[in-house]
């Protein structure tokens, strides 16, 4: 995929071009999920789109368990981070979680200085949702500065090459999903997954 270089970018609606719809492990016709990604050199920028027939967003805290709600996420590598890679999470209050490393097992969780970096605009707001279940798109704008790629030692991402993949799930909502941008051809739900990425390059 290539990332379009933007001259400088708001937190501000723009069209989602690509699709997650690789519904892994479980059947999950009742949800679809889309996202656009650009950046301007020093930020990346993201959008989802998200259709599901119940919305839960119960975590507030920085690095809490955002999975089990209403969630998309973002995991990436760049050409510097050798097997290594950020996983980005996020619920649709727009609460973020953020760790590096090279598998499931051996991450270190991104500080709440460096999240706080992190901008979200979530279109359902703030506020915790404990179960909405009536079928409801909502939308998540993200700014990740390069700055909080901070084990990557990079400056500006423009022609940078990487690796990433694109999710939605909601681990403890009544059906359970695991949808990606790349397929994950395993036999039971696991996104920490480099060798399922697909190609990113930077403009």
């Amino acid at each position: 995929m290539i990332v379009e270089k933007i001259a400088g970018q708001t937190l501000a609606p723009i069209k989602a071009e690509h699709s997650i719809s690789h519904q892994n492990w479980v059947e999950a016709a009742q949800v679809s999920a889309a996202f656009s990604i650009s950046h301007d050199g020093s930020s990346i920028y993201l959008i989802y789109h998200v259709t599901e027939d119940q919305v839960r967003a119960v975590n507030t805290e920085y690095n809490s368990a955002v999975w089990d709600d209403s969630c998309v996420e973002f995991f990436l590598s760049l050409e510097t981070d050798g097997e290594n890679y950020y996983n980005f999470e996020f619920n649709a209050i727009g609460t973020v979680l953020g760790a590096y490393g090279k598998n499931r097992n051996q991450r270190e969780w991104l500080s709440e200085s460096l999240l706080s970096q992190v901008q979200t605009a979530p279109s359902l707001g703030r506020q915790v949702i404990e179960s909405l279940e009536e079928t409801t798109s909502w939308t998540l704008q993200v700014r990740i500065p390069v700055q909080v790629l901070n084990f990557s030692g990079v400056k500006d991402l423009s022609g940078m090459d990487g690796h990433a993949n694109f999710y939605k799930c909601g681990d403890k909502l009544k059906q359970p999903h695991f949808l990606s941008w790349k397929p994950v051809i395993l036999p039971s739900p696991d996104f920490h997954q480099p060798r399922f990425f697909g190609q990113l390059s930077f403009l």
